[in-house]
């Protein structure tokens, strides 16, 4: 059985930073937005990535920053597509047009 991984939590400590919040003021913003189990210990566990944040973290740490829940996950995660012919795709999160093929 895949273990959980944890990809969130460099970037909920870098916004946490840019806020200017200590961890126990981030959980005390995640209160008072709704019903979250959030202590500053689990947070911890979140920030240095020894546990997962659960979907209803992820959404509650989107709304209190003011992002989209996709902003707290990596940019630059590449990889390659499946052969197409004689051409090799590359995929990535990226939007916009394709980069031209470097050799």
């Amino acid at each position: 059985m895949p273990h959980d991984k944890n990809v969130i939590g460099r970037i909920v400590s870098k916004m946490r930073y840019q806020q200017g919040w200590s961890q126990a003021q981030l959980v005390t913003e995640l209160q008072l937005i709704g019903n979250i189990n959030m202590t500053r210990e689990v947070l911890a566990n979140i920030e240095i990535l020894r546990s997962p944040a659960t979907d209803k973290q992820i959404e509650f740490f989107a709304e209190v920053f003011g992002v989209m829940e996709q902003d707290l996950f990596p940019k630059k995660r590449h990889f390659v597509g499946k052969d197409v012919g004689m051409n090799l795709r590359e995929f990535t999160r990226r939007r916009g047009p394709p980069r031209p093929n470097q050799k």
